[in-house]
């Protein structure tokens, strides 16, 4: 049976999240993977990490990869909705979906609290379940989850409650934190845990040897857009303030339904052989595609602490990025690279060429998150949830 290390410290967890590696999207949700791993070692965990339907039914289809293997128990039931249904209804398909296996977790381990990341709807699912097991709910937010579904007003009065009635709150960031507290949270219940940063595996490297490694162009600049190809992440934005950049390349990392029209908006601009769609990779290819690099592009309209700007900075690369959520608290305009408003894409090519027009010193960048780990951030999570468990619960 798989179960933490000598480290443990007796505490028993529950987590269910669908942002985990599945068949399906081994890439998914690298840094969920990698916390949970760091709090495995800390404390016994089991996981349901539940596998959108979606995510089988993707056209072209995927044909699922194999895992490796974890430390821990994960159940990874399917996620069963009707595609364009209404949204707000998911939470319950969801539960529907995961209840028997969080019911078999509990019975088999006497979970002490519930871990649920992801607001909606793994987290109202997560705060319904709670109930069922008598168990207390700490709920992490990772950003987009909070700031692009408060938008919806069918599925707001479901975050409001999730964080009105969950017993902790966990943001990665100071502004989502306060995000939280805005759409109800109680401001004593929400905790500060950053994420953190895997420094052996980014780390700075030779930056031709990885181009030349990897087929990318040996000469002029070259950038590199890593995340999901979804509007959120403002994939086209970085694609039109290329368009202003002469004779830099852009390299995207990661896959997603934008990827067509993408195609087609890069077409339209005339980038043509200037743009490398590398699709989704490995977490370890990830950091030579870094290394290739001479900065990271991050155009997205809302984040939390998006780990591609500290895998950057940890492998010595500057940063260009839109200043929402958390980014402005990790990139200072001069010192880690460069920062332009969301959606503006003639302030996002000034950017960058101000970042291409100097030398940024491998060491600095990554002296500025030398101090992040994932081994800090799981023990940083592991006292909320101790705390949680341990505490006095009034009578329901």
């Amino acid at each position: 049976m798989p179960s933490g290390g000598p480290a443990q410290s007796g505490l028993r967890v529950l987590a269910l999240t669908s942002l985990y590696p599945n068949p399906y999207r081994p890439d998914l949700a690298a840094f969920n993977r990698q916390q949970l791993a760091a709090l495995a070692r800390l404390c016994h965990l089991d996981l349901v990490a539940p596998i959108p339907l979606g995510q089988a039914l993707a056209w072209p289809p995927r044909r699922p990869a194999p895992l490796p293997a974890e430390a821990f128990r994960v159940r990874r039931p399917w996620f069963c909705y009707l595609p364009g249904l209404k949204r707000s209804w998911h939470g319950r398909a969801y539960l529907r979906s995961v209840w028997p296996a969080l019911k078999k977790l509990a019975r088999a381990s006497r979970p002490q609290v519930l871990l649920a990341t992801w607001l909606f709807p793994d987290a109202w699912a997560g705060l319904m379940a709670s109930r069922r097991l008598g168990l207390p709910l700490v709920v992490k937010l990772h950003g987009s989850d909070l700031h692009a579904l408060r938008a919806d007003r069918d599925r707001l009065p479901y975050l409001r409650q999730t964080l009105h009635q969950a017993q902790a709150v966990v943001a990665v960031s100071p502004s989502l934190a306060q995000a939280a507290m805005d759409l109800g949270a109680p401001p004593a219940r929400v905790h500060l845990v950053p994420n953190g940063v895997d420094q052996e595996l980014f780390r700075p490297a030779d930056r031709a040897a990885a181009r030349q490694e990897l087929g990318l162009p040996a000469q002029g600049p070259l950038l590199l857009y890593l995340g999901w190809l979804v509007p959120v992440k403002g994939p086209e934005v970085a694609l039109k303030a290329l368009a202003l950049v002469p004779g830099a390349h852009l390299v995207l990392v990661g896959d997603g339904p934008l990827r067509p029209a993408l195609q087609a908006l890069a077409h339209e601009l005339g980038l043509g052989q200037r743009v490398t769609w590398a699709g989704a990779q490995p977490h370890a290819r990830v950091a030579r595609y870094l290394a290739a690099a001479d900065a990271l592009v991050l155009p997205s309209l809302s984040e939390g602490e998006p780990n591609a700007v500290l895998e950057a900075l940890s492998a010595g690369r500057p940063v260009v990025a839109s200043a929402v959520g958390g980014v402005p608290g990790l990139v200072t305009e001069g010192l880690q690279g460069a920062l332009a408003p969301p959606g503006d894409a003639p302030a996002l090519a000034a950017a960058l060429t101000r970042v291409l027009g100097r030398s940024w010193p491998e060491a600095d960048l990554a002296a500025a998150v030398a101090g992040r780990s994932w081994d800090a951030s799981a023990r940083a999570l592991l006292k909320i949830l101790r705390q949680v468990a341990t505490a006095e619960r009034p009578a329901s």
